[in-house]
C-alpha cells in the first residue's frame, strides 16, 4: 500500500484551502451572514451546489461566527491567557479529531522549540494552546489561526505586520514573544499569565470602586500612549483584552486587529465589516473607515471606563445593529445620575472620551489619563464643574449640520446592514462605497482643516500636532509628536525626517531631526530665530532653512557635521527655501509679497536671486525634478490652484499636471511619479520621459488615500525616496 506524500490530498479529503478557494468560502459566508438565520441554509445550498466540501467549510465558519456572536476576532488572546479563570472562557471543542490532528501538526511545525501541553480554547478563528518554551523554560500561550483565515490574510504580510508589536516593551502591555508560519499554520506566542481578565472581574463583581476604575484606566492609557508614540493603534480595546495581574492592568492582543486588517484587509473588510467589538468601537470605526488613528483607542477606553463605573457599556443593546445605531444617534448616558460617588467632573471626562467626532475627544491617551486626575474628578465633594478636565481641548465646534449629517450618514450604514439582514441580497461593498462617497460629499464643504500661519504667535494655548508617517494606503506606520510641525522632509537616504516645530514653552520654531521610526529626536537649532522650512542638501550633510532677520526672513544653512550656521541670502521681506538643486549650488526659494508668492532661484553663494515664476498669480511649492531639468509648482493662474510642470533653467514649456485642482507637488526620487493634494486626497501621477526634450508625459491620476492635511504656503508633507512612505504634518 502506498502512503500519500505529506501535504498531498488523500482520496475523499477536501481540496486544500488555497487563497482562491478561501475567497469562494468567504463570499458565501458573508452572503449567509447578511440574511436571517432561517434563510441561511437555502442560500448556502444554492451557492455550493454539489460541492459538499465547500458547503462543510462554510457551515463550519458560520457556526463559529454564531457561537462567537459575530465577533470576528472571536475570543482574543487576553481572554485566553489568564490561567486561574481560563475554564470560565473555555469554548467547547466541536471536533476533537480535528484538534488532535492540528496539535500534531503544530508540534511538528514548532520543531522542538515549544512543548505543547494542552488546548486552552478552540473557536471560529483560532485554537489556543498552553505550551512550554523549551529554551527559556517558561509557559506561553500559542494562538494558531484557522487555516482559512491564514490563507485569507497571507502568512508573509501578517507576520510582517504583527512583528511590529514585538517592539512594544511596557509594564502594562502583554508582550509578543514569537510568531511564525509552517505547514500552512500561522501562529504567535504570548506569555501565559496567572490572572484574570477585566471582563471576568466585572462579570463577578459588577461595577468597581471609582478610585480603582480611575487607576486601571490610567494604566491602560499609559500602555496605549506608549504604543501610539510608536505608530501602533490597538483598535480592539475592551475588557476581554485587559488582563489583571496582581491587580494591575496589562493590555493584550496589541496590534492583532490591525495586523489582520492590514495583512488581509481587501478580503476581510471588503464587505464593510469593521474589525472590533461594537460596544467599544468609535463611530468612524463602526462605519468602516480605514484611516483610523489613536483616537479610536481613546473612545474605546472611555467605553471601558464607563463599564467599570456603570456595570455596562455606554450603548448596551441586544444586537450588533442596535448597539451601533445607539452609538451613532444617542449621547452617552450620564454616570453622575447613576452613582452618587461619580462626580460631574469625572462624568464629563468620560463623556468627552466618548465624543462622536474624533476632534472633540481627548487627542491622546496621555491627555485622557491626565484629565482623570484633574481636581474634582474622583473626590465626592468636588465642585460641580468639569473645569480642569478639558483645558487641553481645542475650542469645540457647535453641534450643527456637519455633526448631524455625519451621524445620519453613519446611521445609514447601520440601516444598510439591517436591510441586508432582512434578506435583500446586494453587493455590500458597492453600497458602502457609495455611502462613504456621499458622506465625503456631505461633509467636505463644511469642514475646514485648521491652518496655522507661520509666525502667528497669537494662538493660545499652542496647538499640539504630530508628524504621521503613513504607507501608500494611508495606514499610519509612525507617529512623531510635535508642536505645530511644519514642512517635514525625508533625508536623501530616507532614514531621517527634518522639520520645524515649537519646543516646550517656546514662541518660535526650531529645527528637529527624528529617525523615521520616531525613537530618536535631535534638536538642531535653539536660537529664537524661528527656524523653519528645512531642505536637505543632496548629500544629506546640510540643511537650508528660513530664519528671522531684521528685514524679514533670511535663508540660512546648517551643517550637520560641524553644527555651523551660514546665512546664504539676505533680502528685505520674507523668503524661504522650497527645494535644493541636485548640484547643491542653487536653491529654489519663495518670496512672499503683499498678496502673492513668487518663485526665485537663489545661488548658494549669496549673490542676487533671479525670478523663475513671478507673475500676477500666486506661485508656490516649487520642487525640482531629480534630474534637475523640470520644476513642478502650484499656481492659481486659472482661478484655482493647479499643479504645473515647466522646464529648468529656462521656463517656457509649461504643461498642466493636475485636473480640476491640485497643490503641493512632490517628486519621487526616480522622477517617475509626482504627488499632489486635491480636496484632502493625495493623488499620484506616473510620469514618462518624452523624446526631444519635451516635458514628461503624465499618466492617469491615482488617489492613494484621504487624510487630514494642514495646507500652508509651504509643502506640509513629503515622500520617501522609494515612494513607499509619506510624512504628513497634522495639526490638532
Amino acid at each position: 500500500m502506498t502512503t500519500p506524500a505529506r501535504g498531498a490530498p488523500q482520496a475523499g479529503s477536501p481540496p486544500p484551502m488555497t487563497p482562491e478557494r478561501w475567497r469562494a468560502v468567504d463570499a458565501i459566508l458573508q452572503a449567509a451572514l447578511a440574511c436571517e438565520p432561517d434563510r441561511r441554509d437555502a442560500i448556502i445550498a444554492a451557492a455550493c451546489g454539489d460541492d459538499d466540501a465547500l458547503r462543510a467549510e462554510v457551515v463550519s465558519l458560520l457556526g463559529a461566527h454564531v457561537d462567537a456572536d459575530d465577533d470576528f476576532l472571536e475570543r482574543p488572546a487576553a481572554e485566553l491567557l489568564g490561567a486561574s479563570d481560563v475554564s470560565s472562557f473555555h469554548t467547547p471543542l466541536r471536533d476533537e479529531g480535528f484538534t488532535s490532528a492540528l496539535t500534531q501538526r503544530l508540534t511538528n511545525a514548532l520543531g522542538g522549540r515549544y512543548a505543547i501541553e494542552r488546548v486552552i480554547a478552540h473557536g471560529g478563528t483560532a485554537t489556543v494552546y498552553l505550551a512550554r518554551d523549551l529554551r527559556h523554560g517558561r509557559r506561553v500561550a500559542i494562538k494558531v489561526l484557522r487555516e482559512e483565515l491564514a490563507a485569507a490574510v497571507g502568512a508573509e504580510r501578517f507576520l510582517a505586520e504583527i512583528r511590529v508589536t514585538a517592539l512594544l516593551q511596557h509594564p502594562h502591555i502583554l508582550p509578543l514573544f514569537d510568531s511564525g508560519s509552517a505547514d500552512g499554520l500561522l501562529w504567535y506566542a504570548m506569555p501565559f499569565v496567572d490572572g484574570e481578565t477585566l471582563r471576568s472581574r466585572l462579570a463577578r463583581e459588577g461595577p468597581l470602586h471609582v478610585a480603582e476604575s480611575v487607576r486601571l484606566a490610567r494604566e491602560i492609557a499609559d500602555a496605549l500612549d506608549h504604543a501610539h508614540a510608536r505608530g501602533i493603534v490597538h483598535r480592539d480595546v475592551k475588557p476581554e483584552n485587559v488582563l489583571l495581574q496582581d491587580g494591575h492592568a496589562m493590555v493584550a492582543d496589541f496590534g492583532i486587529a490591525l495586523a489582520l486588517e492590514q495583512a488581509g484587509g481587501e478580503r476581510i473588510t471588503r464587505t464593510g465589516l469593521a474589525l472590533g467589538t461594537p460596544q467599544y468601537m468609535a463611530p468612524e470605526q463602526a462605519a468602516g473607515e480605514r484611516a483610523l488613528d489613536e483616537r479610536v483607542d481613546v473612545y474605546a477606553l472611555g467605553a471601558v471606563m464607563h463599564e467599570m463605573l456603570a456595570g455596562e457599556p455606554p450603548f448596551a443593546a441586544e444586537t450588533r445593529q442596535a448597539v451601533v445605531r445607539r452609538m451613532m444617534l444617542e449621547q452617552p448616558p450620564s454616570l453622575a445620575t447613576r452613582r452618587s460617588d461619580v462626580t460631574p467632573s469625572l462624568d464629563a471626562v468620560v463623556r468627552r472620551a466618548l465624543a462622536k467626532r474624533p476632534d472633540e475627544r481627548f487627542q491622546s491617551a496621555a491627555t485622557f489619563s491626565a484629565a482623570l486626575l484633574a481636581p474634582g474628578t474622583i473626590t465626592p465633594d468636588a465642585a460641580d464643574s468639569d473645569a480642569g478636565t478639558v483645558d487641553d481641548a481645542p475650542r469645540r465646534r457647535p453641534h450643527g449640520r456637519t455633526v448631524s449629517a455625519r451621524a445620519a450618514l453613519y446611521a445609514a450604514l447601520v440601516t444598510l446592514a439591517v436591510g441586508l439582514a432582512a434578506g435583500r441580497l446586494v453587493d455590500p461593498s458597492t453600497l458602502i462605497r457609495r455611502w462613504r462617497e456621499d458622506a465625503s460629499a456631505a461633509v467636505r464643504p463644511t469642514v475646514r482643516p485648521e491652518v496655522f500661519v507661520e509666525n502667528d504667535a497669537s494662538t493660545t494655548p499652542m496647538p499640539v500636532g504630530r508628524l504621521s508617517v503613513v504607507d501608500r494606503a494611508g495606514r499610519q506606520l509612525t507617529a512623531i509628536p510635535a508642536t505645530r510641525p511644519w514642512t517635514p522632509r525625508f533625508s536623501p537616504d530616507g532614514g531621517r525626517i527634518v522639520y520645524g516645530a515649537f519646543g516646550a514653552g517656546r514662541r518660535t520654531s526650531d529645527l528637529w531631526v527624528s529617525n523615521v521610526e520616531g525613537t530618536t529626536t535631535q534638536r538642531l537649532t535653539d536660537d529664537g530665530n524661528d527656524a523653519n522650512d528645512p531642505q536637505w542638501s543632496a548629500d544629506g550633510g546640510a540643511i537650508a532653512y528660513s530664519a528671522n532677520a531684521p528685514a524679514g526672513k533670511d535663508v540660512a544653512m546648517r551643517s550637520l557635521s560641524g553644527q555651523k550656521t551660514i546665512v546664504l541670502a539676505t533680502r528685505s521681506g520674507t523668503q524661504f527655501p522650497s527645494d535644493w538643486m541636485p548640484d547643491g549650488n542653487l536653491l529654489v526659494t519663495e518670496q512672499a509679497g503683499s498678496d502673492r508668492h513668487d518663485i526665485l532661484v537663489q545661488p548658494k553663494d549669496g549673490s542676487a536671486a533671479r525670478p523663475y515664476a513671478a507673475t500676477s498669480a500666486d506661485e508656490t511649492s516649487a520642487r525640482i525634478s531629480p534630474d534637475g531639468r523640470w520644476i513642478a509648482y502650484t499656481s492659481d493662474e486659472s482661478g484655482q490652484p493647479e499643479v504645473y510642470l515647466d522646464a529648468y533653467p529656462r521656463p517656457g514649456r509649461r504643461v498642466t499636471i493636475s485636473k480640476e485642482g491640485g497643490a503641493d507637488p512632490v517628486w519621487r526620487a526616480d522622477g517617475r511619479e509626482l504627488y499632489y493634494w486635491r480636496d484632502g486626497a493625495l493623488v499620484a501621477v506616473r510620469l514618462e520621459a518624452a523624446a526631444g526634450g519635451a516635458p514628461p508625459t503624465a499618466g492617469a491620476e491615482t488617489v492613494l488615500f484621504r487624510a487630514p492635511y494642514a495646507k500652508g504656503v509651504s509643502t506640509m508633507y513629503d515622500v520617501s525616496p522609494d515612494g513607499r512612505r509619506f510624512v504628513i504634518a497634522r495639526q490638532r
